[in-house]
């Protein structure tokens, strides 16, 4: 068979491998991407003066992860976040008011989470497989085993793990997310790294070697038939023989961009019962450190409603740059959002001065996150929703009249959500294409 002319929209991690894969197989491959960069939801800033990845941050599950490969290939420098406590010095955790919480009790909470989980889980599922559970939220209702046991601050790390953590994998809240096929997902093993020098920027612009990649170019319409397949953009018309969607689930939710004849109707509705969730990141500088820098992370639990700035990861610990990064995940992203530049830090500052003494000073220079309102993107990631079917993810990513090929986090089955998943979905399309070859 001839090389193929292929066209593949988007120029994120999973466009980034079928091109990578087609292209190094002899056919002539060119990248659509809508951004004026390549990466997708990856996204690595240097405006602070430091390695700040402000969307895919961490390596989860480094080991047999074609991620942890390509950060040494790349020189990317990487280093473990010990999200659990495991070592007992990388977390530091404050009340409300910013009075230290004794760390050995929140972590004893912390860890507490997994097993009451996993024997919920059997109960709900082998026990009483007829009680109406769908979400997250209902799941808790039943009443997490031994929970009652934990004193006051065992529970506080309790709630942190269980609730905070849970909306930020998913980027969902309780209630949205349907914990049967939550469990889908599979974590590799190994604990989770943060990239901190390079970032997945490096990894990205490395893998795109060599690549035809056009930016800047947004694909209005995609008409596909027995000739092949006509791609309509702000640029004009591009003609190929096959086309490879890596649009995020978000796009496709809004329907930005027109397919004709219509996707399938088992496929629309696949999209619409997939969620998509929000997460965003707001990265301060200082002119120096006014907190401790051996801990990964602070834990705040405020008394505010909603709760907001519990999450920080401290970018000293990996760097010794005097940056700090409040993360808000769910309706929590949705809501801070809404806010001025000017309140969400006067809002920042406000919890760091609780925590660290009031003289601590204001943010020489920071970054701030909009996945929500990112026109390639409309949101952070996909998560399991309450309503959806447990083939959707196959459905959404099944190719269409040999025509359409789908890639892209959401239609991993098992790593969704994650950047491998990316990688390995467009690697499977591509593979799709040559099936025959």
């Amino acid at each position: 068979m001839p090389p193929q002319k292929i066209i593949v929209i988007g120029a994120g991690m999973a466009g980034i491998a079928a091109a990578r894969t087609l292209h190094d197989a002899g056919h002539d491959v060119k990248i659509l991407e809508g951004r004026d960069r390549m990466g997708g939801r990856t996204y690595t800033d240097h405006s602070l003066g430091v390695t700040n990845d402000l969307g895919a941050a961490w390596i989860h599950g480094p080991i047999a992860n074609p991620m942890t490969s390509f950060a040494k290939q790349f020189g990317v420098e990487t280093a473990h976040t010990d999200f659990d406590n495991r070592t007992g010095t990388s977390l530091m955790a404050f009340n409300a008011d910013g009075s230290p919480i004794d760390t050995a009790q929140f972590t004893t909470g912390l860890r507490y989470y997994t097993a009451a989980y996993d024997r919920l889980f059997t109960s709900i599922l082998y026990e009483r497989p007829g009680k109406d559970v769908r979400s997250m939220a209902d799941l808790y209702r039943c009443g997490l085993p031994g929970v009652e046991e934990l004193n006051e601050v065992e529970r506080k790390g309790f709630y942190y793990s269980s609730v905070v953590r849970v909306q930020y994998g998913d980027a969902a809240d309780l209630h949205e997310i349907d914990w049967r096929l939550s469990n889908r997902y599979v974590k590799l093993p190994g604990g989770d790294l943060i990239l901190h020098g390079g970032g997945f920027g490096r990894i990205v612009h490395g893998l795109a070697a060599g690549l035809n990649i056009e930016t800047g170019v947004i694909v209005n319409a995609v008409e596909y038939g027995e000739e092949g397949v006509r791609i309509y953009t702000n640029r004009g018309e591009e003609h190929c023989d096959r086309v490879v969607v890596t649009l995020p689930l978000g796009v496709l939710k809004a329907g930005r961009v027109a397919f004709f004849p219509a996707l399938p109707v088992e496929k629309q509705a696949a999209i619409q019962r997939i969620g998509y969730g929000n997460y965003e990141k707001l990265a301060l500088k200082f002119p120096t450190c006014f907190w401790p820098t051996e801990p990964h992370r602070f834990s705040y639990m405020t008394n505010s409603d909603p709760e907001l700035f519990t999450s920080w990861v401290n970018v000293a610990h990996y760097t010794g740059a005097p940056v700090l990064v409040a993360m808000h995940s769910g309706s929590r992203a949705r809501h801070t959002n809404r806010w001025s530049d000017e309140k969400i830090i006067g809002a920042a500052m406000k919890v760091l001065r609780t925590l660290f003494g009031a003289d601590a000073p204001d943010p020489s220079a920071y970054v701030r996150t909009g996945w929500e309102s990112d026109p390639f993107s409309l949101g952070s990631y996909s998560f399991s929703a309450v309503g959806g079917h447990l083939d959707d993810r196959h459905t959404l990513a099944a190719p269409v009249a040999d025509r359409l090929f789908f890639a892209g986090e959401a239609t991993h089955p098992r790593y969704f959500a994650t950047v491998h998943g990316a990688w390995e979905t467009g690697v499977r399309a591509a593979r799709e294409i040559m099936k025959d070859e």
